[in-house]
């Protein structure tokens, strides 16, 4: 059985100690261990447990009845052996009541209340990191853009480069990106600077604090008195911009390039562009994963005697030969001939030839005198060895 905790020790406080104590003691471990600002003493497993250590004992009704149960109070027995509480009673238990809690946001709203007394401080340095962490995150999604292309076959296999136009919103030339005229923000009156506003409302249940964000500043904390006219104080403006790319060789239908910073522009970030591909139709080949196919006709003369060419794969030329006494539909293998891996982890795919006997739409009279020549000898040979083989079904007219 895991250990069962004890929350006063985790905070350092005797079981006597004062709301107060509990918060500047809580406060001190999570300047030690939070893993966003502690740096090498960070430990996200140990700030995990003094903030749900810090969350019971700073409630009183918590505090009371882990005092009396301890941590596992989801299982803890009354008279009878009967459970005194069910797993549901408070919050599932205290083990297992955080699941899925995310213990920053209980450092957040504690800093938040102890801005007052740090004013300046570490504390509130640090809520003004994050609030421009949240603004910027938020808008993170807005700022990428997504683009459909098609490119040829060949550059699937052989890789290549390529030119394209895309829109987007870049930052405003006239004011810099910033959205005001003078450059400069004011902190919002209405949050004061926080982002977000809290509104009380009573319930049959008690009093309830709900957090928002602010409609004045949209969350960002500041506003623009002085908009800049050319882009209505939003910052950016519609942009055309031509890029090359990159493809990579191996590239596939509906495979994804991600083109970092060419997205939207935002006064302190930049989106990503993304490209999904799409590949044209080739008349001659086709694809399968890494392995390449196709089809090539042959004479019969070429399938009897045997016959070798060369096969032109986007610039790299493949030798292809074809045994004497071929058969129709017969499959030439050749490893390594195929599309290359695109991420370079593994080898190439393979070439899949097909070879496919081809008759003449015409024949000159020199020809057609030959196949009439060849069709008797056949009639002593092969045409009989094939009715005799088969004669049960195929008899002569």
């Amino acid at each position: 059985m895991p250990e069962k905790k004890d929350y006063y020790k985790l905070l350092g406080i005797n079981r006597n100690a004062s709301i107060d104590e509990i918060k500047k003691a809580y406060r001190e471990l999570a300047k030690k261990y939070h893993p966003d600002i502690a740096g090498p003493t960070a430990d996200a497993e140990k700030f995990k447990e003094i903030s749900n250590a810090y969350s019971v004992l700073s409630d009183d009704t918590k505090r009371k009845q882990y005092d009396t149960f301890g941590e596992d109070i989801g299982s803890s027995q009354g008279a009878g052996g009967q459970g005194y509480y069910s797993h549901q009673g408070f919050g599932g238990g205290f083990s297992q009541g955080f699941s899925g809690f995310d213990f920053k946001d209980i450092f957040s709203q504690f800093m938040e209340e102890e801005e007052e007394e740090d004013e300046g401080g570490f504390f509130s340095r640090f809520t003004n990191n994050q609030r421009t962490r949240r603004s910027r995150s938020g808008n993170s999604q807005d700022l990428n853009l997504v683009y459909k292309i098609e490119i040829d076959f060949k550059t699937t296999y052989a890789g290549g480069k390529e030119k394209l136009d895309i829109h987007k919103e870049g930052l405003c030339e006239s004011c810099s990106g910033s959205g005001s005229i003078s450059g400069k923000k004011v902190v919002c009156d209405s949050c004061h600077g926080k982002g977000r506003v809290v509104t009380s409302r009573r319930t049959p249940f008690g009093m309830f604090a709900v957090q928002s964000t602010c409609s004045k500043c949209n969350g960002e904390g500041e506003i623009i008195t002085d908009p800049c006219k050319k882009c209505s104080g939003k910052g950016y403006e519609k942009i055309k911009r031509t890029i090359s790319v990159d493809i990579p060789a191996g590239i596939s239908e509906n495979d994804v390039i991600r083109v970092r910073g060419e997205g939207n522009e935002r006064e302190q970030e930049k989106g990503d562009l993304y490209l999904k591909i799409s590949v044209k139709e080739n008349d001659f080949f086709t694809r399968k994963d890494k392995d390449l196919y196709c089809d090539v006709p042959v004479t019969f003369t070429d399938m009897v005697l045997g016959t070798s060419f060369k096969l032109n794969l986007f610039g790299n030329h493949v030798k292809i030969k074809i045994p004497d006494h071929t058969k129709a539909n017969t499959v030439i293998k050749l490893k390594g001939e195929g599309f290359p891996d695109v991420k370079g982890s593994g080898g190439a795919g393979s070439l899949f030839v097909k070879v496919i006997p081809e008759v003449p739409d015409k024949m000159g009279s020199e020809y057609k005198d030959l196949i009439k020549s060849l069709s008797k000898i056949e009639e002593g040979t092969i045409k009989k060895e094939i009715r005799k083989k088969h004669s049960e079904y195929i008899v002569d007219d």
